[in-house]
């Protein structure tokens, strides 16, 4: 008899080449998968000698595969080899071979060993059907074929040439819960097939199971529906096979059949596995694809246009990294329930895997129901999540198309929609996009310029220019920002474009390090060339994807400790975003920072998410008032903000600087308001290290005149 061999893989070129090597095997079938819950559904209706399985599969991976073969009687000791290109760990190796794997191969496979180790067990498998076929002999002698039909566990309904149930043995009975009494004598169509057409009497011979029969062959279902006890519909597979006289004439059928109630489950579990996502059950990439289509389609009827919605979370992969994969499940999971609360009954929502998301929006108002779902979804996503005890801010950035304006096909409007989406990240997060043509342009130049980027960041290929902060009632400088420069093609790029890129792929932090680096080298220069004032302080922007780096305190005291620069000289400026990120390592790292000496500055102060509260755990040396309220500090409402922020500063015992200063009068207004520190383009722009020594040459000079005056005439 031909053996079968069940091979199961993802990747569709995968599949053509194992095919391609067990073609060499002569009388074996070779049956592909594409997923986990189609090879089950196989092996659910075939039996196979052996199962090649790969490991890393989207959805189902071949461990849950294993698992699930394993529960059944039918599949439990069919022998699995493992296809992985992952992980040769012991634990990892002990899992495959606890859900029951009889071995592993790593891709990329020798073909001599896998055909060798495939050869192994189906000749262990040939054997056992030898076995088992010779046991099956010895069980055929048996005193008469009744006792045969009353021993099988299947179920076995004799009827006559009318039609008429003659025999029920009791398997029949059990499976039914009907006693043979009620049902001898009886139709079969009436008693027990439930069938879609009228097949009483009159009609069993215009029946498909008669009509197979009654020319000689068997008739199967997959599928039928038998009446049980309390007529109840039971779901059932059976055979029908014609029966004959003595002289050889067709007088009946037998139909074997048995109870797939618990196969019918598994199959609509495997349905639903297929369709929806496991942890947020939600629709999958699967049912997002066919609901794409039925969408394109209607819309080619009915005239109607439909929004598609692509959403991605912002932040997202902070939170996997700083608190785990179990926090970033249960913030999907809440995610998904936020947005189910602000679309409409109509809309098809998926997701389709890590932090992505889809709406389809249907129905005649489509394109202004898309804005609206967008602003409620930024709304509410822009709410804090607790997760595991912690206050988490996320945000989305979400990319709109309509069909068919900006889409001619499925493809095309995710692509169109995904753009739409990278461009909104681009533009600052947390808001939407409706696609335009140019936005194509638009992201191939951000993407050559991530090329660039990488280039640049191979030789840190980077410039630092130093803004400068004013004592604005002496005119003395007392410190400096730090600030990155970076020129392609002798342009210069704006840091507003480039370090969102640096911190979505994640240079952020080798660029971070080179810059804490450089500002330190550089101070300690200046510290050598100048008698700099007390409380003289260079600072660096730490994003806060740096700050989640475990390694950072080991990194800066390795730089000062390099540099032999006093730590004092240095500030870390971190900006109101890091309290979307209360984490327990920020705050852990932010202390730590403190007690190797640099202070540290919270940037852009009032401007978004900050709260009294945690502001009190942070430990801060400077407020830096944002340029937003110094631009009002005429108004009635600016002058009382820079006053509490004044007198917030004094309470935490933190100095304040106002950042964008740019006029006389605004100096002068702060002055009196009680802010003497300053920075802006009144004073300077951020200039290179030499011209800022420069600067600090001609302010040390004129602050020391007085005094070398007044030691002149004393003299």
């Amino acid at each position: 008899m031909k053996q079968s061999i069940l091979i199961v893989d993802d990747q569709k070129a995968n599949l053509v080449a194992l095919e391609a090597t067990l073609s060499e095997l002569e009388d074996v079938e070779i049956i592909a998968a594409t997923s986990g819950p189609e090879a089950l559904s196989i092996l659910l209706k075939q039996s196979v000698a052996m199962v090649l399985l790969d490991v890393q599969m989207p959805g189902m991976d071949g461990f849950e595969v294993a698992s699930y073969m394993r529960q059944r009687s039918k599949s439990r000791h069919i022998p699995i080899i493992f296809l992985t290109a992952i992980n040769k760990e012991e634990g990892y190796l002990f899992k495959g071979y606890e859900n029951g794997g009889v071995d592993f191969l790593f891709k990329p496979f020798d073909p001599f060993v896998l055909l060798s180790k495939v050869r192994i067990f189906l000749e262990l498998d040939g054997r056992q059907r030898q076995l088992e076929e010779a046991l099956s002999k010895l069980k055929q002698v048996r005193t008469s074929n009744e006792v045969l039909l009353r021993s099988v566990g299947e179920g076995i309904i004799g009827v006559c040439l009318k039609g008429t149930i003659t025999f029920v043995n009791p398997a029949a009975e059990m499976i039914l819960g009907v006693h043979s009494s009620a049902l001898i004598g009886e139709p079969l169509y009436q008693a027990v097939i439930v069938s879609t057409h009228n097949a009483g009497r009159a009609g069993w011979q215009d029946t498909k199971l008669y009509k197979a029969c009654s020319e000689g062959k068997a008739y199967h279902s997959d599928v039928g529906v038998f009446r049980s006890y309390h007529n109840k519909m039971l779901p059932v597979e059976y055979t029908a096979s014609p029966t004959h006289s003595p002289s050889g004439q067709f007088d009946g059928a037998v139909i074997v059949f048995k109870d797939i109630t618990e196969r019918k489950k598994i199959e609509e579990k495997l349905h639903y596995m297929a369709q929806y996502d496991a942890l947020t059950e939600l629709g999958n990439r699967n049912l997002f694809n066919s609901a794409l289509n039925n969408s394109i389609t209607y819309s080619d009827h009915s005239g109607q246009a439909f929004a598609l919605l692509f959403m991605d979370l912002d932040r997202f992969k902070q939170v996997n990294d700083s608190m785990g994969h179990d926090a970033g499940d249960e913030l999907l999971k809440e995610v998904a329930l936020r947005v189910n609360r602000c679309i409409r009954d109509s809309d098809i929502l998926c997701r389709l895997g890590g932090d992505e998301f889809t709406v389809i929006i249907n129905g005649e108002f489509a394109e202004k129901a898309s804005v609206r779902v967008s602003e409620k979804l930024i709304h509410s996503l822009s709410q804090p999540f607790e997760i595991f005890g912690q206050e988490l801010y996320v945000g989305a950035s979400i990319g709109i198309v309509y069909y068919p304006e900006l889409g001619k096909d499925s493809s095309e409007l995710i692509r169109n929609a995904d753009m739409a989406m990278y461009q909104a990240k681009h533009e600052g997060r947390n808001r939407y996009r409706v696609f335009e043509p140019n936005m194509k342009t638009q992201v191939e130049e951000s993407m050559a310029l991530e090329v660039e980027l990488r280039r640049a960041v191979e030789n840190m290929d980077f410039k630092l220019h130093y803004q400068p902060k004013f004592d604005m009632t002496t005119g003395e400088i007392v410190g400096a920002e730090a600030l990155l420069r970076w020129w392609v093609g002798g342009k210069p790029v704006s840091p507003v474009t480039f370090i969102p890129i640096a911190e979505e792929t994640g240079l952020i932090n080798g660029i971070g390090r080179w810059v804490f680096e450089t500002a330190a080298k550089q101070v300690q220069v200046w510290s050598t060339m100048f008698d700099l004032p007390d409380g003289f302080r260079i600072s660096v922007n730490m994003s806060v994807q740096q700050l989640q780096d475990p390694d950072l305190l080991d990194t800066l005291s390795d730089f000062i400790s390099k540099c032999n620069i006093q730590s004092e000289l240095l500030e870390i400026e971190i900006t109101e975003s890091l309290f979307l990120e209360r984490t327990e390592i920020n705050l852990r790292n932010l202390a730590g920072i403190r007690e190797l000496g640099p202070g540290i500055a919270l940037d852009d102060f009032g401007t978004g998410y900050s709260s009294m509260g945690y502001l009190a755990q942070l430990p801060l040396t400077v407020l830096k008032i944002d340029k937003t309220f110094v631009d009002n500090v005429h108004q009635p409402q600016g002058s009382a903000i820079i006053s509490a922020v004044v007198a917030l500063a004094k309470g935490l015992g933190v100095e304040v600087i106002a950042e964008g200063v740019e006029q006389e009068d605004q100096a002068k207004k702060l002055i009196e308001l009680g802010c003497v520190t300053a920075q802006g383009f009144y004073y300077s722009q951020p200039i290179p290290a030499e011209d800022l020594e420069v600067l600090l040459e001609q302010s040390l000079l004129r602050l020391a005149a007085p005094l070398e005056g007044t030691t002149g005439s004393s003299s």
